[in-house]
């Protein structure tokens, strides 16, 4: 019994020893020289057709005069790329080694291969690769080629590379621009709509001259946080396509992708590009004259319906369905002002405040805000005359750090979210009504008022039903006292 339990694990060891040459020489059989085993070079310009088949789909490129085309439809939108790569990869097919008097091919996954290919000549001649498992150890591809099963080869990836395709991998994507300065930004939504406009100088439309992004409302001039805007449009300027969806698509199966006009999202950004350009005049030396010049451009991309993959999206006025990425399309999509507009309730510019007029506990206070010279001594014992705020209140001066404290914090309250109660719904807090002689927004009011446990109502700007802290309004209700005491 003993001795036959030997003879079995001798034979075991015998196996292993076996398979472990078996792979040996597999990876090791016919060592070549530095430049490798040629196993084909095929003349790119002799050849006139190329057809391979992968994960089942058997797909034909043919030459006609100096180009090529997909053979199943003369108009497919074939990116020029594809067959070059294809040719590149045939003109040296080179083998890191040759395998000769192979085991079945069903041992080198050669019996059913991952990618055949055919490349046919104008004279009639045709070559075949066939490309079967991948060896992981060298991770090289087994390759039959024209069929000799005598003779097999490692060969790298540059073929299966070049061409494992299905047909939309072929497709020459719509190229985007090289957007410039971003001017505008308008969705238009199922839903509504939003315009955003940039202006440079803004003092007119609002009481901080530092937004420069603007929501169109009514007629009424939103300002935007310029962060949230920036993040917005740069998913129009970062845009890329994922893949092709269709090409060639008629205006009756666009509803099939969400891309009609009923249910489209539609964005057109608008862009400035300065370049430089010719005059058409030359100078005394008989060299053009340039000149630096500033176009406007619009780009208006349609989004539609999402997939697992992405959401589908086309150029306006394109035949071409692509797929753009999922975040991307759902952050216009879902657009809103509520996502856009500034955190801050009241980012006041206190520069151009000359009055404020407080009203709370009953009490009206109205607060002048002016500048005074103050002498001080600099480090070398100079005495030297700066400026200094002074504030002051029927007629006494305030201490000048506690009204800059409740300004700061007037400024710090920030928008947690927006009540469908609307203002004045609660008890009256506190008003403050800023003054801004020879502003466009002269008059500004800010009114407070009791909301629940942990929030309060705010009204500003001519936006009611704000949700601020209740929190930060009992601070700036205690600054309020301390700024006012006597």
């Amino acid at each position: 019994m003993k001795r036959g339990k030997k003879l079995i694990a001798l034979c075991g060891v015998l196996v292993v020893l076996v398979a472990a040459y078996a792979v040996t020489r597999t990876l090791t059989a016919e060592p070549e020289e530095d430049g490798g085993v040629s196993v084909a070079a095929l003349d790119g310009e002799t050849l006139t057709g190329l057809s391979w088949t992968a994960d089942g789909e058997t797909l034909s490129l043919v030459k006609e005069g100096d180009s090529w085309s997909y053979e199943g439809d003369s108009s497919f939108p074939l990116d020029a790329g594809v067959p070059e790569r294809m040719l590149a990869a045939l003109a040296d097919v080179t083998a890191s080694r040759a395998i000769d008097s192979p085991e079945a091919l069903s041992e080198y996954g050669l019996d059913e291969p991952a990618l055949t290919i055919t490349a046919a000549a104008e004279d009639g001649t045709q070559t075949t690769f066939a490309l079967g498992d991948l060896n992981e150890m060298t991770d090289e591809y087994y390759l039959l080629c024209n069929g000799d099963e005598s003779r097999l080869y490692l060969v790298d990836s540059t073929l299966y590379d070049a061409f494992h395709l299905g047909l939309y991998d072929m497709v020459e994507m719509e190229l985007l621009p090289d957007f410039g300065t971003v001017v505008s930004l308008d969705i238009d939504q199922p839903g509504g709509s939003l315009s955003l406009r940039y202006v440079e100088d803004s003092a007119d439309l609002y009481f901080n001259s530092g937004y420069h992004w603007f929501l169109e409302r009514d007629g009424a001039q939103l300002a935007l946080d310029t962060s949230s805007v920036s993040s917005l449009y740069g998913n129009v300027t970062g845009l890329s396509w994922l893949s092709c969806a269709a090409y060639h698509v008629s205006e009756e199966d666009l509803a099939g992708y969400g891309l009609d006009d009923g249910s489209a999202v539609v964005v057109t950004l608008t862009y400035e590009l300065t370049e430089t350009v010719e005059t058409g005049e030359t100078d005394e030396e008989g060299n053009p004259v340039t000149e630096e010049r500033t176009t406007t451009y619009p780009f208006v991309l349609r989004i539609g319906d999402g997939t697992e993959e992405g959401a589908y999206a086309m150029l306006n006025g394109s035949d071409m369905v692509y797929l753009i990425d999922t975040e991307t399309a759902d952050a216009l999509r879902y657009a809103s002002y509520a996502s856009l507009r500034p955190a801050a309730l009241c980012d006041m510019d206190w520069d151009t405040v000359n009055r404020l007029e407080v009203t709370a506990g009953g009490v009206d206070t109205a607060i002048s805000f002016d500048i005074q010279e103050v002498e001080t001594t600099d480090e070398n014992g100079e005495t030297v005359t700066e400026t200094a705020p002074l504030y002051t209140a029927d007629g006494a001066e305030l201490d000048s750090d506690a009204v800059e404290a409740l300004l700061d914090a007037i400024a710090d309250l920030t928008i947690t979210g927006q009540a469908s109660g609307g203002a004045g719904t609660g008890t009256a807090l506190a008003q403050f009504t800023f003054h801004r002689e020879g502003e466009a927004l002269s008059r500004l009011t800010l009114a407070l008022y009791e909301y629940d446990a942990g929030s309060c109502l705010a009204s500003f700007h001519g936006e009611d039903g704000l949700l601020v802290e209740r929190s930060a309004v009992d601070s700036l209700l205690d600054l309020l006292d301390t700024a006012l005491a006597d």
